[in-house]
């Protein structure tokens, strides 16, 4: 599974993902005499991040193309992505694009799914496809990567499974996480105190638990998905790990970051899954 990308040099990444994580009274402070170095405010003002997801259980792999809306340029490409991957996030300048899904080996002129996504400087964005195959539908998460309080962890929930209409999320002591959350659907962004949390998930007919870690200063997005048996699961992802961090990709069990690429054409990637085998079909 692989897409293209070039990276830009570390140095510019921590500046600039810096900069939109402290705001503007940061970026005039970047630099000795009051303003942001040139290179970093042109690429702040000018790109955002996107990364792509597949959250529908029983649907097979997936080719998926990313495409200028205008000129029709094909910028990016993900091949053989299955349920419950997710993409590194991808460096694109501000824009319209077009999203388009086939059948692994299909050919992209008649695509199963196709969505336009706006990519807004500085904001980075996940573009999933969820529901059961007979039923695809695209949604655009906004990614808030505003860091935490020092001690605390920022997450929120995204209800991608189809196995119960909503779902409520508390940890065993008490705390609400999410409450009455719809399929195809985010909650806001909450901070919580940082370390092990056991989740407790309710839904129509099922209850389960998930352990999960989170970071100090993380960022993270829990993902609601179908299992193998019928019933739910929840697991993490480190969208950034701390200040300063890019957003990071791959949905995984554990809580750890994962590497970070950015940007235009160049070099390979990949996709991580976190192993959710279920009937598949076309």
């Amino acid at each position: 599974m692989r897409t293209r990308f070039v990276l830009v040099t570390a140095a510019t990444l921590t500046a600039v993902v810096g900069l939109l994580s402290l705001g503007p009274v940061a970026a005039q402070a970047a630099s000795p005499g009051g303003a942001a170095p040139a290179a970093v405010t042109a690429a702040a003002s000018t790109t955002g991040w996107v990364r792509l997801a597949h959250l529908s259980p029983d649907t097979t792999g997936v080719d998926v193309q990313l495409t200028a809306l205008s000129g029709g340029q094909v910028v990016d490409s993900l091949s053989n992505v299955v349920y419950g991957q997710v993409s590194n996030y991808m460096a694109l300048p501000q824009g319209t694009y077009v999203v388009s899904m086939a059948p692994t080996g299909h050919s992209m002129s008649t695509p199963v799914i196709q969505t336009s996504i706006n990519v807004t400087a500085g904001t980075p964005i996940t573009v999933a496809a969820y529901g059961k195959n007979a039923d695809l539908h695209s949604v655009v998460f906004t990614d808030d990567l505003t860091p935490p309080a020092t001690g605390q962890s920022r997450i929120r929930v995204v209800q991608a499974s189809t196995s119960v209409p909503t779902v409520d999320i508390a940890t065993t002591t008490g705390v609400v996480v999410a409450s009455d959350a719809a399929e195809g659907t985010a909650t806001p962004y909450a901070n919580v105190p940082a370390g092990d949390w056991m989740l407790s998930l309710t839904g129509a007919n099922t209850t389960s638990t998930a352990q999960v870690s989170l970071p100090p200063g993380a960022v993270s997005t829990l993902f609601v998905l179908d299992n193998a048996s019928g019933g739910v699961t929840i697991t993490s992802v480190t969208d950034a790990s701390s200040v300063g961090d890019l957003p990071t990709g791959g949905i995984q069990t554990g809580g750890g970051a994962t590497g970070v690429h950015v940007a235009q054409a160049g070099e390979g990637s990949s996709v991580v899954g976190i192993g959710v085998p279920v009937t598949a079909a076309w």
